[in-house]
């Protein structure tokens, strides 16, 4: 800011200051001067235009043509992506960004793919597809991953290709497959949870995830297979799933092995989701004590239409269970 102020004003005084001499008589300045004071003026005023981003519109924007016209994106998705990246509008060759959306669509992304991947990861345009991509593809050829993984990947998880080959990607990679074995586990492992490839010290982080669920008493093989079945558990960081396995283990009273059964249930939400249905689970048994219901587990993974349908709708006090779900303070005896 103050550098932006200090060109202005010293653009503004050489310039009066070269109009003042002009009109001076005796004594006169050498025309060198005058030339040099004049030359000197129109630079800093250049200059000053130039700091900050320009005041252009999208119209008359290389890359606003760019991905209106190739990559048939619409006129709204074009303006978020130039508020989103504003340098675009400075950009004065689309060659880079052409050649990052020719690589998607060698690899045989559908229009759709192509444009999910721009409009989500817009920095992606910016990728130098020779330099960055295709090694990254070759690599994960030769780890058992498929052409479709990697299309699927960056479909889904565009920021995978920006990180390092060789500290981030390259790492992640071998250290699920050293956990999980053969190239079918490893293909699944990544259309299931490829953002678990760009993690930062993914090895690490994995290992002390894995070293924490053992804590509770769960095998190794088991939950290798685990991690092979539900690979999104790498993903979970170690105070939610303390947390999700002292509630159910501590105040819903299961063993921790539940978990072998059902592991979706350390995806989900303690507060929004796990504790509402357990106290829905806990008022229908005092309600209807002769009511059977399925395992806990169970309930908390069904679906919303599904928990609503069956556990809350289908009953006499569906209101007053609809309120003990939303967390409204309901006296159970005044129901019973």
């Amino acid at each position: 800011m103050f550098a932006k102020y200090f060109a202005s004003s010293l653009g503004s005084a050489l310039h009066h200051l070269a109009a003042a001499a002009a009109t001076i008589e005796s004594p006169p300045f050498p025309r060198s001067i005058l030339l040099k004071l004049s030359l000197l003026s129109t630079s800093t005023a250049v200059k000053d235009r130039s700091i900050g981003y320009p005041q252009q519109d999208e119209n008359g924007c290389l890359m606003s043509d760019f991905l209106l016209n190739e990559c048939g994106l619409c006129q709204s998705e074009v303006s978020r992506i130039l508020e989103r990246r504003p340098f675009f509008v400075r950009t004065r060759s689309t060659h880079t960004a052409q050649q990052a959306v020719r690589f998607l669509r060698d690899l045989g992304c559908t229009e759709q793919q192509v444009r999910m991947v721009i409009t989500r990861h817009p920095s992606f345009l910016t990728t130098n597809a020779e330099k960055q991509l295709k090694p990254k593809l070759e690599f994960m050829k030769t780890s058992g991953l498929t052409t479709e993984d990697f299309r699927n990947a960056l479909s889904l998880s565009p920021r995978v290709f920006d990180c390092s080959l060789e500290k981030t990607l390259g790492p992640n990679i071998l250290y699920l497959q050293n956990l999980v074995g053969s190239e079918a586990d490893i293909s699944r492992v990544f259309k299931a949870a490829p953002r678990i490839l760009h993690k930062s010290n993914g090895p690490e982080i994995f290992e002390k995830r894995l070293k924490h669920l053992a804590s509770f008493g769960l095998p190794e093989d088991k939950i290798k297979e685990l991690v092979r079945r539900f690979p999104l558990l790498l993903n979970n960081p170690i105070d939610k799933v303390q947390k999700i396995m002292d509630f159910f283990i501590h105040t819903a009273g299961l063993p921790a092995k539940f978990v072998l059964t059902y592991p979706l249930v350390l995806n989900y939400s303690l507060e929004c989701r796990i504790k509402p249905r357990y106290k829905v689970f806990k008022s229908i048994s005092a309600i209807q004590p002769s009511e059977r219901l399925p395992p806990l587990y169970s309930v908390v993974c069904s679906t919303e239409p599904v928990f609503l349908k069956m556990y809350v709708n289908c009953s006499p006090h569906a209101t007053k269970l609809l309120e003990i779900y939303r967390g409204k303070p309901v006296d159970l005896d005044v129901i019973q």
